[in-house]
């Protein structure tokens, strides 16, 4: 053979050779796996972070995370496994219990939940953001895997977020307590991560004193788990839907008016409660707000556009007295309101139908409490006001941005009246909502939003609107044709079917609801409010303002920032400390 073909040859033999390791080399340099951990207000996407990273639990250094809460609280953070163009297969997370000397926080308490990370398609509003968002939370139950790849395209990245919930029972001896959670696959450890938690030696409330009103729809519940509303296997289903929204911080609205029964005998009304064991269970398990329609079921309705008639009107009457002499004889007068049918008024005879129904409440009893969705300040003083009329309002978050508006809040206050607001679909950033392509901190900031106004509660119209999509876990545009902003993620949903669970993330379906990020950001939130409350009642409600006014100073001008509400919140446990 030639000589200079041969070298020729040779040369390029060995070129090829080189590219080959190079090749290699180089796939392996970038293919990584990376387990690592930031705080509960973040929302870790597929291929990305948040642009406010929740880090300041994080020590990298040390591999650890690093927490602390107090008695009766719930500290969550994220483990997150990062696959970098590499194929990871049967993925598990391997807990222990955490310890301080012979003190032990069971391993029970420490519960990990797989983040489904659904596709938003169609953004929420200007401030929305198309991707791939996390939201539901699955209790962890089966491995997983994590492809580098998405119907053969190779992605940059890949991460798969696991919800980690600490709960500190009240009985918790105080100090720090630490353990570990290890990731594992097929082919043996991906890494550990190291949990330092501080119990503080401070107790949550039992008693909440900020209702969280939200509706769990009974008919939505039924459709999407295919079930007779009327069927006992419904019934025990919409138990466990009921008992996780209190274990969640959030009063179930008007679900005694389900619960009553009412028809007129010799030409009178009579109520009747079809299931009492409905009032036990929602005493017992600390629902602090009983709202009940002022509509009595089982008669006619009139509208309350003209005047009632007078037969009407005693029906009504009769209906609000049995109501208030049940809740006073069981003990929940004080926790009792009766709710306005007229929503919203947007007319003059809305306006005067309303007032008609307070008068014929407060006819039966002056002090029980009546609700108006509406503000104090009318938006046309032709139309006359409620006051002297409603003494529990239920204002729109968009008039809190309004002086006018907030001095007319303030007024009802000192006039010894109640205030809540209520986020809906029209209040668009840089106001929080509920939007799964929104900040995590918008979730958590509600409360101190509350706090920074005076208010004395929330109000969500509903957490199971899936009646406008095949099934939330495939679908997160949940309201498709509403009059406000709509495509909207998540509108009225904030928690999922839990049959369905096992079809979109391979863990089990649950019996039941799952939660979601955004639900357990507004227990975070509600938490928090109880601590603002308890260091009020302690003498420092001046050191409250001043720390909640460094986060939030009104309802378009926060901090999303988790970092800072960390720094804020415990600011106020110090606070509490030195005065115990």
């Amino acid at each position: 053979m030639n000589k200079v073909l041969t070298s020729s040859i040779l040369r390029k033999t060995f070129i090829l050779a080189i590219c080959i390791i190079s090749a290699n080399f180089w796939n392996q340099a970038i293919a990584e796996i990376r387990i690592w951990a930031t705080g509960c207000t973040e929302k870790v996407q597929r291929e990305e972070r948040s642009k406010l990273p929740h880090d300041r639990i994080w020590d990298e250094s040390a591999n650890t995370v690093k927490i602390a809460g107090v008695k009766g609280e719930h500290v969550p953070f994220q483990i997150v496994v990062t696959a970098d163009q590499v194929n990871v297969f049967g993925v598990t997370l391997k807990k222990t219990s955490l310890k301080k000397g012979n003190d032990i926080l069971s391993e029970e308490n420490v519960q990990l939940y797989f983040e489904h990370i659904i596709k938003v398609y169609a953004p929420s509003g200007s401030h929305g953001a198309y991707g791939w968002w996390p939201d539901a939370l699955v209790p962890l139950s089966q491995s997983f895997d994590i492809r580098s790849d998405n119907r053969g395209r190779p992605l940059e990245l890949r991460n798969q977020p696991i919800w980690v919930d600490i709960f500190i029972p009240k009985d918790q001896a105080a100090g720090i307590y630490t353990g570990s959670i290890t990731v594992l696959s097929e082919d043996g450890e991906l890494g550990n991560i190291n949990i330092d938690l501080e119990v503080l030696d401070l107790t949550l409330p039992t008693e909440r004193h900020f209702p969280a009103l939200m509706r769990i729809g009974p008919n939505d519940v039924a459709r999407a788990h295919d079930l007779d509303r009327e069927s006992p296997e419904f019934n025990a289903l919409y138990y466990k839907y009921l008992e996780q929204a209190l274990e969640s911080r959030i009063d179930p609205r008007y679900l005694l008016s389900y619960g009553l029964e009412g028809k007129i005998v010799n030409g009178n009304y009579q109520l009747r409660w079809t299931d009492d064991s409905m009032e036990k269970f929602f005493l017992d398990k600390g629902l602090s707000f009983f709202q009940i329609d002022a509509e009595p079921p089982g008669v006619p309705h009139e509208s309350g556009e003209k005047p009632f008639s007078e037969e009407y009107k005693k029906y009504v009457k009769q209906y609000i007295d049995q109501i208030i002499a049940y809740a006073s004889e069981n003990g929940w007068y004080d926790k009792l309101a009766f709710l306005c049918p007229v929503d919203e008024p947007r007319t003059a005879d809305e306006y005067e139908a309303i007032r008609r129904w307070a008068s014929l409440v407060k006819e039966v009893d002056p002090n029980v409490n009546f609700m108006v969705t509406e503000q104090p300040l009318p938006e046309n003083p032709e139309w006359g006001s409620f006051v002297g009329y409603a003494n529990y309002w239920i204002i729109h978050g968009n008039y809190l941005a309004y002086e006018e508006h907030v001095k007319a809040v303030n007024e009802r206050l000192e006039a010894g009246e109640k205030v809540i607001w209520y986020i809906s679909c029209d209040q668009e950033y840089p106001q929080p909502n509920y939007f799964i392509d929104r900040e995590a901190a918008d979730s958590r900031m509600v409360s101190w939003i509350t706090w920074r106004y005076k208010l004395g509660g929330i109000l969500y119209w509903t957490t199971t609107f899936w009646r406008e999509v095949k099934d939330p876990w495939m679908d997160p545009v949940t309201w498709k044709w509403s009059e406000c902003n709509d495509p909207l993620t998540g509108e009225g949903s904030l928690i999922y079917p839990g049959n369905m669970a096992k079809t979109y993330t391979g863990q089990d379906n649950v019996y039941g609801p799952v939660s979601s990020i955004r639900l357990e950001l507004l227990r975070e939130g509600q938490e928090e409010l109880e601590l603002m409350n308890m260091l009020k009642e302690m003498g420092g409600e001046k050191e409250a303002d001043m720390i909640v006014e460094s986060v939030c100073r009104g309802v378009r001008d926060f901090t999303r920032d988790p970092n800072a509400i960390d720094n804020a919140k415990d600011r106020i446990i110090q606070e509490i400390l030195k005065r115990k």
